[in-house]
């Protein structure tokens, strides 16, 4: 089983690398069996090449997209929640939305299970 460092600090890189849109980094994190639900309520992703194209689409969308942790990453048996803000950049528009993540983590502490807790009508315009 991963412990509290080690998905704190697989969570810590998720952020790092999304903010440096580094698809390949992202998708490292997961297992091969991944089931990534973002946002909860969609279909979800599954497995590496699904979520590589769900991250790669996300980050086209936009010039600069960053994550940035906003509390504390909580962390109990084999499951990691934390909030965030996600912070779109397109040109002079800036679009953030609040969200809470909740991972499941493998014994090899690679991720196996994600759902982003979030919706659009959060979202605000900075």
């Amino acid at each position: 089983m991963a412990d509290r460092d080690q998905m704190k600090a697989a969570i810590e890189t998720y952020v790092d690398r999304h903010t440096a849109g580094d698809i390949d980094g992202i998708v490292a994190l997961f297992s091969d069996d991944v089931v990534v639900w973002d946002p909860v309520g969609s279909d979800p992703h599954t497995g590496p090449d699904a979520l590589r194209a769900f991250f790669q689409g996300t980050h086209d969308m936009v010039e600069r997209l960053e994550l940035e942790l906003t509390g504390p990453i909580r962390c109990t048996a084999e499951f990691a929640a934390f909030p965030m803000t996600a912070t779109s950049h397109i040109g002079d528009f800036h679009l953030a939305i609040d969200i809470i993540d909740v991972m499941t983590f493998g014994d090899d502490g690679k991720i196996v299970e994600m759902r982003a807790y979030w919706d659009m009508a959060d979202a605000r315009q900075l």
